[in-house]
């Protein structure tokens, strides 16, 4: 076997190309299985990675974001990162763009709406902005109805990973508060 394969790289030493800085959701496919990984940056010839458990150098791999694929290996790997080295060059716009998986879409736009509903009470104007604790109770239930819908339409998520059913026990602890409070017509919070 070849040394320079079997033994970790430092990120530094293998780079080709210039990266793009990116944080999307893909899956790392082997021959005994696949797991989820987060792909912070990306070349024609590369990609940085993170996930909880990596495997080995020289391990032969395939990312997959939807309908896109990039064979190649693990060049190195660090605490919670992994290099990959492609074997061809791929197109970083498509990985980067919302075709990629009709339900990443999706995922992106309810984050997005989350993020902006996270602004500052301050900032928030608006008079649509929930001011009572039912309010900011019920467009809670609401955002995590529309992010569990979102998550479950996804197969391959939901079998990968049984803890999505976490947000379901959210709103079931969000809907118990609703009811308390409409039995007591007192704020909760």
């Amino acid at each position: 076997m070849d040394t320079a394969v079997s033994t970790p790289f430092e990120p530094s030493e293998q780079r080709h190309g210039d990266r793009t800085h990116l944080f999307v959701i893909a899956t790392l496919c082997w021959n005994a299985g696949t797991m989820p990984v987060h792909i912070r940056n990306m070349s024609a010839k590369g990609a940085l990675i993170e996930a909880a458990v990596l495997l080995q150098p020289g391990s032969l791999v395939v990312l997959k974001r939807g309908s896109l694929e990039a064979s190649g290996r693990v060049a190195w790997v660090g605490a919670r990162q992994a290099g990959l080295a492609f074997g061809s060059l791929v197109n970083i716009p498509d990985w980067m763009g919302k075709r990629a998986n009709a339900h990443q879409d999706r995922i992106d736009e309810i984050v997005a709406q989350l993020k902006a509903k996270e602004q500052p009470e301050e900032e928030a104007s608006d008079s649509s902005t929930p001011s009572t604790p039912k309010e900011i109770l019920e467009l809670l239930r609401s955002d995590l109805i529309q992010l569990g819908n979102a998550l479950a339409a996804d197969v391959i998520l939901v079998a990968t990973h049984p803890e999505i059913q976490l947000v379901d026990i959210a709103l079931q602890r969000v809907d118990r508060l609703i009811g308390a409070f409409e039995r007591t017509q007192s704020p909760m919070l």
